[in-house]
């Protein structure tokens, strides 16, 4: 019981460190431009530089670690993080600085695949923890960006934004440290021959649930990025709010996310269907994202509306996490079914911020851009209810079996 409750407490605080990178460079962005001249432009490779990768990255990383360890992969996702960290410290040009978030990026995609791999492994034989503790995973990028920036202002002011980095380096380490100590009390990783590796890649990369829960994830991370990174300058040229006010409107927003990741175990004690659920928040996503950016209504209304829909919509991430273990048919492909996920999850902030704004400007404006949000709250139905399908043969394939061998039905 205490290996198992140290596994998930450093699968929890390796997320929110991984998470707190890309926390850190917001409030540093001003003083990081100034020391090192960067343009418009690299400064914003280097804030999207993580995206970047697991957009890139995610399935390959989750192949890889279907042969060698979700174990394995936390700590090299660790030491990578931390190695970019302290090169991004030093660096004296900005070519050197993005390519410091490289090494940072990488690190991020194996803690964030590996990470839930190793909560779905330790409780394998618990689904009902199982999903509570998943659904308390998916609060670590709104947990490990809010606190970064609660705390990134104090560390600017003493140190500047290189001592920031070195911070956020040593902070790494000491989790690198927790994870070697607990290394050999951990879950050794299966059998990872190369005929077993091609087979859990053949078997899980061409199912369509883990697919499809990645679409329904793009869909909500391009609506939900657009809506935290848009808000603020949004509310102060066309709902009145002062820089400050419209500051703190965009983190009550995106701190209420993680009320909403926490919602989703009790949406599922609730039996709500996992296909509902998608369904659900992405058509209040769709109305609620197009009413927060349309001209003519109440600025109140529209505040409360972007509250509510970053807020709630936390429940589809916690929602996919927890059923990915319901598509693998062994451990192995957990990990496999986590790096689609984050891929598609990561393609869809990666794109969708520059794809509103860039709509907004050919059509003149924010009532132009805004029809965007429904149509990929559209896409995000359709790929939940194409979900529904599959999950109802899965289950009636299980209870088919049960009778015969004694074995329990899937739970969801």
């Amino acid at each position: 019981m205490k290996t198992i409750t140290g596994t998930i407490l450093l699968a929890l605080l390796a997320g929110c460190l991984a998470a707190a990178q890309i926390g850190k460079v917001p409030p540093a962005i001003h003083a990081v431009r100034e020391d090192l001249l960067l343009s418009l432009v690299q400064a914003g490779w280097m804030a999207t530089a993580i995206n970047a990768m697991t957009a890139t990255l995610g399935v390959a990383v989750g192949v890889w670690m279907a042969r060698f360890g979700a174990q394995r992969g936390l700590l090299w996702g660790l030491i990578l993080l931390a190695l970019g960290s302290a090169l991004g410290a030093e660096a004296t040009v900005g070519a050197f600085l993005i390519g410091s978030r490289v090494f940072e990026g990488l690190g991020f995609v194996l803690v964030v695949v590996s990470a839930p791999s190793l909560i779905a492994a330790a409780l394998a034989h618990d689904p009902a923890r199982r999903r509570s503790v998943l659904s308390l995973w998916s609060c670590y990028m709104p947990v490990g960006m809010a606190a970064m920036m609660t705390v990134a202002p104090l560390l600017l002011e003493r140190y500047g934004w290189r001592g920031l980095w070195w911070w956020n380096s040593g902070a790494i380490v000491a989790c690198i440290i927790v994870a070697l100590g607990l290394r050999r009390r951990l879950a050794a990783p299966d059998d990872a021959s190369p005929g077993r590796m091609l087979k859990v890649t053949q078997t899980r990369l061409f199912r369509p649930g883990p697919w499809l829960m990645g679409a329904c994830f793009c869909c909500y991370s391009a609506i939900w990025f657009m809506l935290a990174t848009w808000l603020p300058s949004f509310a102060v040229e066309h709902m009145g709010y002062t820089p400050r006010g419209a500051a703190w409107l965009t983190a009550i927003a995106v701190a209420a996310n993680i009320g909403g990741n926490l919602s989703a175990s009790y949406w599922a004690a609730q039996d709500v269907p996992r296909w509902g659920l998608l369904a659900g928040v992405q058509i209040m996503l769709g109305v609620l994202g197009w009413f927060v950016f349309s001209a003519g209504f109440d600025p109140t209304l529209r505040s409360i509306a972007a509250i509510i829909a970053c807020g709630a919509a936390g429940a589809l991430p916690a929602t996919v996490m927890a059923g990915i273990p319901f598509h693998a048919c062994e451990p192995a492909e957990i990990a496999v079914g986590n790096g689609i996920v984050m891929q598609c999850s990561n393609l869809g902030s990666f794109v969708g911020v520059p794809a509103i704004a860039a709509l907004a400007t050919s059509l003149g404006g924010w009532d132009g851009g805004r029809w965007l949000i429904p149509v990929l709250a559209s896409i995000g139905v359709l790929a939940a209810w194409s979900l529904r399908g599959i999950e109802r043969r899965m289950n009636a394939a299980a209870l088919a079996l049960a009778p015969a061998t004694g074995e329990l039905v899937r739970q969801n």
